[in-house]
C-alpha cells in the first residue's frame, strides 16, 4: 500500500489549531489522530474514507464554539416560535410542552432518555453494519446525508436563531439572554431516575443554545427510516427505524428541546438533505456519454 503522509498531518494540524484557540479535549486528539487511519492498512484507510463526512460533521460543530455567539447576537427569536407553535399546536392554550411539563411519567422520562442518548448511536450502527457487510456506497449514503443535513441545520441555526421551550419555561419571551448555557432541560429526569450524570455531561460541551430550529434529534431517524425502506440489506431495520423515529418525535416535545414546529422542519431537512445527496450519487455514478 502506497503511503501517504497528508491525512495524518491534517488530523495533527487539526489537533494544533485546536490547541491555539483553546479548549483542548480528550475528543479533539482523537478525532486528529484519526488520520492515522490512512497510513496503518487497506481497511483503515477505506474506513476513514467512507466515514470521514461523520468525522467533519464533528469538527464543524465543534468549532461553532469559536464564533457562535458573535453570529447570533441580537437576532434570536424568543417569542415568535413559542407564538406559532401555541396557535398551530397548541392545547387549551399551551403548548404540548408546556403540557409535558406539568404531565409526565417514570416510563416515559426512561424511554425519552434513552432515545436522546442513542439517536445518533442508531444511525452509526447502521452505517457500521453496512460497511462491515461490504456495502460501502450505501454506508457512504449514510455518511453524506448525515454531513449535508447537519450542516443546513447548522446554517439555519445563525439564519434564524429560535430559544428552545425550556429557555422560554426558565426565562420567558423577553430579549434573548446571552448568559444561557445549555442545559438537560427535562432530560434530568432521567439521570434523577438513574443516579447518572450523561445528560449533565453532554449538554456541558454543548453551545448552541438558540439551535432549536431545526430538530437534528428528528431529522438522523429520518433518514435512517428512508434508508431502511431503500435498501434491501435494512429489511430488517425497517419496524425498529420506524418506532425509534416516533419515539425520537415524542421525545423532542417531551423533553422540552424542541417545538412541533422543530420536529416538523427536522422531518423536512432530512428529506431534502437526504434527496440531494440521492441525486448527487446517481450523477456521479451516470456513465459518460459517449463522445
Amino acid at each position: 500500500m502506497t503511503r501517504r503522509l497528508w491525512p495524518p498531518a491534517v488530523g495533527l494540524l487539526y489537533i494544533a489549531a485546536v490547541g491555539l484557540l483553546g479548549g483542548l479535549r480528550s475528543d479533539h486528539l482523537v478525532i486528529g489522530l484519526l488520520g492515522f487511519l490512512d497510513v496503518y492498512n487497506e481497511k483503515s484507510r477505506l474506513f476513514l474514507k467512507v466515514f470521514f463526512p461523520f468525522i467533519l460533521t464533528g469538527v464543524v460543530f465543534d468549532s461553532m464554539r469559536y464564533f457562535y455567539w458573535q453570529g447570533i447576537a441580537g437576532r434570536v427569536h424568543v417569542a415568535e416560535p413559542y407564538l406559532v407553535e401555541r396557535a398551530w399546536f397548541g392545547v387549551g392554550g399551551r403548548t404540548l410542552n408546556e403540557v409535558f411539563a406539568e404531565r409526565h411519567w417514570a416510563l416515559a422520562d426512561l424511554a425519552c432518555g434513552f432515545a436522546y442518548l442513542a439517536y445518533v448511536g442508531e444511525y452509526l450502527a447502521l452505517a457500521f453494519f453496512l460497511f462491515f457487510r461490504g456495502r460501502l456506497a450505501r454506508a457512504g449514503t449514510f455518511a453524506r446525508a448525515f454531513l449535508l443535513v447537519n450542516v443546513m441545520g447548522y446554517v439555519t441555526y445563525f439564519v434564524y436563531p429560535a430559544a428552545p421551550p425550556w429557555y422560554v419555561s426558565e426565562y420567558g419571551l423577553g430579549p434573548a439572554r446571552m448568559d444561557v448555557h445549555p442545559t438537560a432541560a427535562a432530560a434530568h429526569r432521567f439521570d434523577a431516575l438513574l443516579g447518572t450524570h450523561f445528560f449533565d455531561s453532554m449538554y456541558s460541551r454543548g453551545v448552541d443554545v438558540f439551535g432549536a430550529l431545526p430538530s437534528l434529534h428528528v431529522a438522523y431517524p429520518l433518514i435512517a427510516v428512508l434508508l431502511a425502506f431503500r435498501l434491501a440489506e435494512l429489511r430488517w431495520a425497517r419496524i425498529p427505524t420506524v418506532l425509534f423515529f416516533a419515539l425520537m418525535c415524542f421525545s423532542a416535545v417531551y423533553l422540552q428541546h424542541h417545538y412541533v414546529i422543530d420536529a416538523v422542519l427536522g422531518a423536512v431537512y432530512a428529506v431534502l438533505a437526504l434527496a440531494a445527496v440521492t441525486a448527487w450519487e446517481r450523477r456521479r455514478a451516470a456513465p459518460a456519454p459517449a463522445a
